[in-house]
């Protein structure tokens, strides 16, 4: 298998740098909270007290130790964009980053609490990556800047039959599922919109045609069978 078929980003980048041109140095865009995304909320003050009717104290202490109950314990965003905020009443978050929607909420709450602020994060901040990679399976997002190669190699870079041309990206937009087909084999995919993650994406890395038809496929016993027997049939006809 030649290298032009399994070396990622060939190519000179160079070429496509110009000096208006510096697009795969930007920090991608922030995510937009959609329908169906969950949200981690809590009120803080100088007087904790003040803020405490605000936040339910025995749920974080819940998360802390259990982290799967984090998902039962956040603010489901609902299909018309809101979510219900105690006392506070409904709040639209749909189509906001995480910083507008923490300084929608913080001028909600400052009617009632004085010198407060909120932290605000994504819960479902995931991704999946699956096809032809080596550990397949679904990837919390440390970062808030992380490229497809990067998510690939979190799973362990893609097999020996991963097909580096045809790497499909699913991604939910506007409420609909959009699939990109990307070449990692270019350096143009530097400069492409998809080149960055965003929760919720899926990576799915389609395999070679040459699988099917791969030596792995056949039980070596029997190959090796084939083999000797050939090489006998030869010596006897030679022989003959």
């Amino acid at each position: 298998m030649s290298n032009r078929r399994t070396v990622y980003l060939q190519g000179d980048i160079a070429k496509h740098i110009t000096k208006t041109d510096s697009r795969f140095l930007d920090v991608p865009p922030d995510y937009k909270v959609q329908p169906g995304d969950l949200l981690y909320i809590r009120i803080s003050s100088l007087d904790e007290q003040s803020s405490s009717f605000l936040n339910n104290e025995s749920q974080y202490t819940t998360m802390a130790s259990n982290a799967m109950s984090a998902s039962l314990l956040g603010y489901r965003t609902n299909s018309d964009g809101s979510i219900n905020y105690p006392f506070i009443g409904r709040i639209y978050v749909a189509g906001l980053t995480v910083q507008d929607i923490t300084s929608k909420i913080e001028t909600a709450v400052s009617r009632y609490v004085e010198h407060s602020s909120a932290i605000v994060k994504l819960l479902n901040d995931n991704i999946t990556v699956v096809g032809e990679v080596r550990s397949p399976g679904r990837f919390p997002l440390n970062s808030e800047q992380i490229s497809v190669i990067e998510a690939i190699g979190m799973a362990g870079d893609m097999t020996d039959f991963g097909n580096r041309k045809r790497v499909r990206l699913i991604r939910k937009q506007g409420g609909e599922p959009k699939i990109i087909v990307m070449d990692t084999t270019k350096d143009s995919l530097l400069f492409s919109d998809y080149y960055y993650i965003q929760p919720g994406d899926i990576v799915y890395v389609e395999p070679k045609r040459s699988k099917k038809w791969s030596f792995y496929s056949v039980p070596v016993s029997l190959s090796l069978s084939i083999i000797s027997t050939s090489a006998l049939l030869y010596t006897i006809i030679i022989d003959d």
